[in-house]
């Protein structure tokens, strides 16, 4: 099975996977950063409400073969 690498940035944070894991395919490597991306989107809001995360998938060349986004925007009226 080939070997794939799921990096993900989160704003100005990388986190780069250097191990990898072997999948059936590009569309299951795709599937594990979709699934990723939104226990990521736990974590605490920011102040302003948006954040956008990035899945990237590397091969086993190191060529970036699918990028996952995830956008969180969240708009307030005025508290009364």
């Amino acid at each position: 099975m080939p070997r794939y690498f799921l990096d993900f940035q989160d704003g100005s944070l990388w986190l780069k996977d250097d191990e990898g894991q072997e999948y059936e395919n590009l569309r299951a490597a795709r599937d594990a950063a979709i699934a990723a991306l939104p226990d990521i989107g736990r974590e605490a809001p920011p102040q302003d409400g948006h954040r956008d995360f990035v899945a990237f998938v590397r091969d086993e060349h190191g060529t970036q073969v699918c990028t996952v986004r995830l956008n969180l925007d969240a708009e307030c009226g005025p508290e009364h």
